[in-house]
């Protein structure tokens, strides 16, 4: 498979959680991390919107996010 990152991925396992608007935050697992973005998994991604803020101890503060491609339970997005 061609790999089409710009920077390798780490494997982190950490907590996070998604800012869904100003009252309402997911929880999620950030299951991998690189420069440009990150992959997350969690019960359900429906809920979650095309630009989030994704705030975990592994990141610098909060970072907004935009989701590349989703499924069922996990999330691709690049960093904003």
């Amino acid at each position: 498979m061609l790999e089409r990152r710009l920077s390798p991925r780490q494997r982190i396992d950490e907590i996070g959680s998604i800012a869904v608007d100003e009252h309402t935050s997911l929880p999620c697992i950030v299951y991998d991390l690189s420069q440009g973005g990150v992959r997350l998994t969690m019960p359900g991604t429906s809920a979650v919107p095309h630009t989030f803020v994704l705030t975990s101890p592994c990141l610098d503060g909060a970072r907004i996010c935009q989701v590349t491609w989703r499924d069922d339970e996990t999330i691709g997005a690049q960093f904003g």
